[in-house]
C-alpha cells in the first residue's frame, strides 16, 4: 500500500500495529469494489497520535467524480488491552482545498494498456508554502521496462522562483512558459534496473494530468538536464 506518512508535529508517531490493522482491513474491503461508490483509503496520508488515528485527503468516488475527505478515529483501550471505537467517532470532515492541479490518486497503465507500465499514485500531502507533493511508484506486474520506477514532485502555483526544484529548474534553462504548462515538478527516485539515457535516478520530470490521461515528461539526458523534455509516457487512469 503506497501512502505519504506526514508527521503532524513532534508528539506524532507512525501508526501502531492494532490501528493499522483497522485502517487495513477498511481498505482491502472498499478496495475491492470495482463500481461507485467507495473510499481508497490505501491512497490516503496516514498518521497517528496517541489514541487517534487521522486519514487525511481520502478519495471517496461516485458517479459523478472523486472528492476527499479527512477521517479522525479515536480509539477506548480496555484494561485487558481491547481497542474499541470511542463513542462520537469517526469523525469525517471535506478536506480543506488545496493545489492538486487535477492529479489523483489512483491506479495507471501505460501505453496501450501495457502491463509493464502499472504504477500507484499516491497523494496529496500538504508541504512549504501551500505545495502538494505526490508521489508514484510501480505496482505488481510492472517490469524493468517501466520508467520511471518511482518518483516524488509538488504541485506550486505563482512564479517558478517560488518551486522548491527552482534552482535546478533555472540552471537548466526552463522558462516560466515551460514551467507553467506543467502541473508538477519532480524528479525520479532509485530505478531498480537500467532506466536508459532519459529515465535514470534523480531525472528532472514535468507532469501533467487532464482527466484520466496522466503524462509525465523526462528533461534529463544522459544526467544532464535540459530545457525541453527529451522523452514523455503516458499513462492512463484504471476505472
Amino acid at each position: 500500500m503506497l501512502a505519504f506518512r506526514t508527521i503532524l508535529n513532534s508528539t506524532c508517531r507512525y501508526i501502531r500495529p492494532a490501528a493499522m490493522v483497522v485502517l487495513m482491513a477498511v481498505a482491502v474491503t472498499i478496495a475491492n469494489a470495482q463500481t461507485p461508490p467507495y473510499a481508497e483509503f490505501q491512497y490516503s496520508t496516514l498518521t497517528a497520535s496517541g489514541n487517534t488515528v487521522t486519514a487525511s485527503w481520502v478519495p471517496v468516488v461516485t458517479s459523478s467524480g472523486t472528492s476527499y475527505v479527512n477521517v479522525v478515529i479515536q480509539f477506548d483501550v480496555a484494561g485487558d488491552g481491547t481497542l474499541t471505537i470511542a463513542p462520537g467517532y469517526p469523525q469525517i470532515v471535506p478536506s480543506p482545498i488545496i493545489l492538486v492541479s487535477n492529479f489523483m490518486a489512483g491506479n495507471y497503465t501505460g501505453p496501450a494498456g501495457d502491463a509493464e507500465y502499472y504504477i500507484a499514485v499516491a497523494g496529496p500531502g500538504v508541504t512549504v508554502g501551500g505545495a502538494t507533493a505526490w508521489s508514484l511508484a510501480t505496482t505488481a506486474g510492472a517490469s524493468c521496462a517501466t520508467t520511471p520506477t518511482t518518483a516524488s514532485w509538488y504541485v506550486f502555483t505563482g512564479p517558478m522562483t517560488k518551486n522548491p526544484l527552482y534552482a535546478r529548474l533555472k540552471a537548466a534553462g526552463i522558462t516560466q512558459q515551460t514551467y507553467a504548462s506543467y502541473g508538477g515538478w519532480g524528479t525520479t527516485g532509485a530505478q531498480s534496473c537500467d532506466a536508459g539515457t532519459a529515465w535514470g535516478t534523480n531525472t528532472l520530470i514535468g507532469l501533467s494530468q487532464a482527466g484520466g490521461d496522466f503524462t509525465i515528461s523526462s528533461f534529463t539526458a544522459s544526467g544532464v538536464d535540459k530545457n525541453l523534455p527529451v522523452s514523455t509516457i503516458n499513462y492512463i487512469k484504471n476505472q
